[in-house]
């Protein structure tokens, strides 16, 4: 039988850690996290510092162990049922009627002003702010009239944390809600057009982004605020990039807007970058490109492709090769068809580089960690039918895809803070 630590232990550990993350925040001049709208909107501890991260999450999964033993089995099961999801839908609410940008940066909104601002009803306004404010999205300092948070800030002027919400909220919550009629009708079997989100859409994840343009630009912003906390500077510092000859060129296959090399090109002068991804990114990758100084820009392009098409000239027998968060979004049938068209582009010495979810075993990780791990692998069920993997299956992936010529030669962990794990994979 699983035993607990006492309400006193926990308490105690909460003080310990809470104290060593204060005592670190003074001593260098870091701010102290607030619900104020000012407040930072980010944890301001690099992570450099794994330790304070290391406490940082072990007093995040503190404080929840806490929450939980207090509230028991049964009011835990019933709250959650319940809150999760008029919580989410409150949220879809406050970003599809655009609430957090009707509320001024400074001072108070009445719900009456915000409802005439809004075209939505007052009753309604409210109802939406009460329920998020108790998440600390939004306050209501005083009856009936509304001011920013930090969270409620970030909404109101951050592009890309609104393309993650609305995404979010417009295309993983329908999907997630038909994963059930999905697994009747077709289990495990791993084409996008029997996925949850085609059930719910009509049409596959991908078909919908050619469709609308619209959700593809969206979608790609939306990564981009994954990518800021987790993804430019992991794969700028962690990976040995100075390894590759002068000159070196580096496809970023799938790359989105074309962030991730930007921020690599911007660290290392001799290498030259080629982004692949869809059409419809184009004109919004080139300027997100174009917008960087010439000594960045130039070494950095844009290449409309799709990968399940052989690589274009440009791109062939180039020294390395990225695939960040591609693959988790197919079925080992499909991925197999990215890798072979990529291994049949590389040379003798390229590199692959995959940076993607390594699912580990229960319990490895931090809690709060392994969560979004978890999240994300129901999440690529219900908008890809899709998976994350274990370490053993990338490993039989890449040799099944490779003919047994390619293997993974490194695994760069992901350090405190970050959730992404680096496959070196070269030929052997």
């Amino acid at each position: 039988m699983q035993s607990s630590p006492s309400l006193t232990e926990l308490a105690k550990s909460i003080l310990e850690d809470s104290q060593a993350i204060d005592s670190f925040l003074s001593s260098h001049n870091l701010p102290q996290p607030s619900f104020a709208s000012d407040g930072i909107k980010d944890f301001p501890v690099g992570t450099e510092h794994a330790d304070i991260h290391a406490i940082r999450h072990r007093l995040i999964d503190a404080t929840r162990e806490l929450r939980d033993l207090v509230i028991c089995p049964k009011d835990t099961i019933k709250w959650m049922i319940m809150n999760d999801h008029t919580l989410a839908a409150s949220v879809h609410a406050i970003s599809h009627f655009k609430i957090a940008q009707a509320v001024p940066k400074e001072g108070l909104i009445s719900f009456a002003e915000l409802a005439r601002a809004t075209g939505v009803a007052e009753l309604d306004v409210a109802r939406f702010v009460r329920r998020t404010a108790i998440n600390h999205i939004f306050v209501e300092p005083t009856p009936g009239h509304v001011a920013h948070t930090a969270a409620s800030a970030l909404l109101s002027e951050d592009p890309q944390m609104q393309a993650l919400v609305a995404h979010m909220s417009e295309e993983a919550f329908p999907a997630s809600a038909r994963i059930v009629d999905a697994l009747e009708v077709s289990t495990g079997c791993g084409e996008p057009r029997d996925s949850p989100f085609a059930l719910a859409f009509g049409t596959s994840f991908f078909e919908r982004k050619v469709e609308q343009p619209e959700t593809m630009h969206r979608f790609g912003l939306a990564m981009s605020s994954w990518s800021e906390g987790d993804g430019t500077r992991q794969m700028r510092d962690c990976y040995d990039w100075a390894s590759l000859p002068g000159g070196g060129k580096v496809v970023d296959i799938g790359g989105a807007l074309g962030h991730i090399s930007l921020g690599i090109a911007e660290k290392f002068e001799g290498l030259e970058f080629v982004v692949e991804d869809q059409p419809p990114l184009t004109e919004q990758a080139r300027s997100l490109i174009s917008s960087y100084p010439e000594t960045i820009s130039n070494r950095v392009k844009f290449l409309p492709h799709d990968f399940f098409q052989p690589q274009p000239a440009e791109a062939r027998a180039a020294d390395a090769y990225i695939m960040r968060y591609i693959l988790h979004d197919w079925s080992d049938t499909y991925a197999k068809k990215i890798l072979n068209n990529v291994f049949e582009a590389m040379k003798e010495d390229s590199r692959l580089i995959i940076a993607d979810a390594v699912m580990p075993p229960a319990g490895v990780l931090p809690k709060c960690q392994e969560e979004v791990l978890r999240s994300f692998d129901v999440s690529m069920l219900a908008q890809l039918n899709s998976q994350e993997r274990t370490l053993e299956m990338w490993k039989r992936l890449i040799e099944e895809s490779g003919g047994g010529r390619w293997n993974i030669t490194d695994i760069l962990s992901p350090p405190k803070g970050e959730s992404i794990t680096i496959l070196e994979v070269k030929s052997t």
